[in-house]
């Protein structure tokens, strides 16, 4: 009877212990629950299509591999036309630039709910979780965390990110539990804390590399300010920390030896290798043009994102001055060290990665994203600041904590409306997509050299074995593309804004997307004539045909006048056609171009061509192919520079061109 009755207190006992923390952190499950379905909602309305950001396409890109169990994509035998934004090329294949700590996340979740998006409320999650920890942790206090919790889901910056396919909150949210682990686990003597604390810093090196090297030096230094001259301890406790990470650190630098050959060399690298840290010389990626990124330019950028902090963050510059204040109050606890290491080793840490100038450009829209680490630190304060004048005076913590609220949500307001227009403006790729025939090879005109830059759901599955198979545009060479796929139907996915125009910005206008068929005329010879208008009313009009570096022109008029027409045509042929009178292509590609200028002299209407067509056309020797419909462009201003802007079509320039049927 004596054991029974024991039995049935200690059941008690475990009973009253469950309902004890049921009581204490239902408002933590209350927190992360509404986490969870705010990161849902505002994937589903404020980003209908991706953001501009096309560093979600690439993850989603690397994670639908992963999930068909294969690391480096095939590049079909022609990397040219299949090479995905921020990716490097090997040997017959392609590799992301990310390691594996995120993508094996979006992999996880497709595989077991056949989405990747289910990972995004995940790493929401993970970061509100990670906020309540270090607060605990740095202030021993459960209110003031739940408080630091609550004013984390506040944040703008929460709000912004917590709908993307962008691994900053996960990453946070590792950074802030491996370093309540760490802590805890100094403190307490648990091994399973420094163990897990070391294996949460291992995925961060996992998925940002740089950024475990930062929490882990913020780890350090909040460890020796606590645990000063307890060196045995402290080397104990370093033992079980190195117990958890190894593995991970081992596992990435395996990755870096299947992907780049070396171990010691990251994706990021081998795919441009002046993507890197340090100053001088910098660029994205190798077809892009170059940044000198100077300290004074590493000053500037910092600037920038430090600006743009108060924009992001939940009681804007009142709750800046709130933490200040709450500090002041705490200068004496050295727990703070903890806090103030984690906020200045990212502003030191990044001080020399070119990533800052480039993140300076967008961070009123998406946030100062390389400083999102310093929010944490900040909301503790603030929550402190709350707590404090509560615990002076009830009424005074309120009116802080109703301020707060009151003066963030203008700004969080603005930054999804913002980020809301920019994405649903990108709408009509989405449904160009899914409106795509099967078995078809479609062509991202002006796509540049990289696919999901442009058209951001210009995807191909690993194996390019899909049902659509895209493309970039590469003018003559398309004509080999779709010689080697007899299997698929080409179009041509043109996009009625120039990619020169396009920023992101709440002015971007939604694009017309349109997908036309491509036809390749097999002809000896064909004419091209074109109907030129003079809208301008100059009095000299000139037409002129290049293919290659030989140039025909003809003076349609010294006398025009405004709304004239004018037809002219060439006859271009193969060089075994023998067609007398034709242009004859002697080299085996080149675009067939008609252009147009206007002017006040002959001299100047050929110096200023304002607008032209094209066709790329392939010389077989007897005959041509010739790539339709019609390329159309217009003199522009492209990236400050002249240059020309593809335009849909221009009613004023109308260039057909026909096989030439004459004897």
């Amino acid at each position: 009877m004596s054991g029974e009755h024991t039995k049935t207190a200690t059941t008690r006992g475990a009973r009253r212990d469950v309902g004890t923390l049921a009581r204490r952190y239902w408002p933590l499950a209350l927190l992360g629950i509404l986490a969870v379905l705010v990161s849902a909602a505002v994937y589903h309305w404020v980003y209908p299509a991706y953001s501009w950001n096309r560093d979600e396409t690439v993850y989603v890109w690397q994670a639908r591999a992963m999930r068909q169990g294969i690391l480096l994509p095939t590049d079909g035998g022609a990397p040219a036309f299949f090479w995905p934004w921020l990716s490097g090329h090997g040997n017959g294949f392609f590799f992301s630039q990310y390691t594996l700590g995120w993508p094996s996340i979006l992999a996880a979740s497709l595989l077991a709910f056949g989405t990747t998006a289910v990972a995004i409320p995940f790493g929401a999650l993970l970061s509100v979780l990670g906020m309540y920890a270090i607060a605990r942790t740095t202030t021993r206090d459960h209110t003031l965390s739940l408080i630091a919790a609550a004013l984390m889901v506040l944040s703008p910056i929460f709000l912004v990110q917590s709908g993307l396919y962008l691994g900053y909150l996960f990453t946070l949210g590792l950074g802030l539990l491996g370093l309540s682990a760490l802590l805890t686990g100094v403190q307490q003597g648990a091994r399973w804390r420094l163990v897990a604390g070391g294996a949460l810093v291992g995925w961060i090196f996992m998925t940002r590399p740089f950024d475990a090297v930062l929490w882990a030096l913020a780890a350090l230094v909040g460890v020796l300010a606590l645990h000063w001259k307890q060196w045995g301890k402290v080397l104990r406790a370093a033992a079980w920390v190195t117990l958890g990470f190894v593995p991970l650190f081992v596992a990435t630098l395996a990755y870096n030896r299947h992907v780049t050959g070396s171990f010691t060399q990251f994706p990021i690298t081998a795919a441009d290798p002046l993507d890197t840290f340090g100053f001088g010389l910098k660029r994205l990626m190798p077809t892009f043009g170059k940044d000198d990124y100077t300290p004074w330019v590493a000053v500037k950028s910092v600037a920038k994102n430090g600006i743009a902090i108060p924009w992001f963050i939940a009681g804007s510059y009142l709750g800046i001055i709130a933490a200040g204040w709450a500090l002041w109050l705490r200068r004496r606890d050295r727990a703070m060290v903890v806090l103030v290491a984690l906020f200045l080793a990212f502003p030191l840490g990044y001080f020399a990665f070119w990533g800052m100038h480039v993140s300076s450009v967008t961070a009123h829209l998406s946030g100062p994203i390389y400083f999102i680490p310093l929010f944490p630190p900040l909301l503790v304060l603030m929550a402190a600041a709350i707590r404090e004048l509560w615990q002076r005076r009830r009424a005074f913590g309120m009116v802080l904590a109703a301020a707060l609220v009151v003066v963030t949500v203008p700004f969080a307001v603005s930054r999804l409306d913002v980020n809301h227009t920019i994405s649903t403006a990108q709408v009509p790729w989405k449904h160009a997509d899914q409106t795509a025939p099967a078995h078809s090879l479609v062509f991202v005109e002006q796509s540049g050299l990289y696919l999901l830059l442009l058209n951001p759901y210009s995807s191909n599955p690993a194996n390019l074995d899909g049902r659509v198979l895209y493309a970039t545009d590469q003018g003559v060479g398309d004509l080999d593309l779709i010689a080697t796929r007899p299997d698929r139907t080409p179009y041509l996915q043109k996009t009625s804004i120039p990619p020169s125009e396009v920023d992101p910005s709440a002015d971007a206008p939604p694009p017309k997307i349109t997908l036309v068929p491509i036809r390749v005329l097999t002809t000896g010879a064909a004419v091209m004539h074109a109907r030129i208008t003079n809208t301008k009313g100059e009095r000299v009009v000139v037409a002129s045909l290049q293919v290659g570096d030989r140039i025909e022109r003809q003076t349609l008029t010294t006398e025009g006048k405004r709304g004239e027409v004018y037809d002219v045509e060439w006859v271009v042929a193969a060089p075994g056609a023998n067609r007398a009178g034709a242009t004859t292509i002697d080299v085996p590609a080149a675009d067939a171009i008609v252009s147009a200028g206007f002017g006040a002299t002959v001299r100047e209407a050929t110096r200023r061509p304002t607008l032209r067509g094209w066709v790329p056309t392939r010389n077989d020797g007897s005959s041509l192919r010739m790539m339709l419909p019609v390329r159309v462009a217009r003199a522009g201003q492209v990236n400050d520079h002249a240059g020309w802007i593809e335009v849909d079509r221009a009613p004023d320039f109308v260039l057909t061109v026909t096989a030439d049927h004459a004897p």
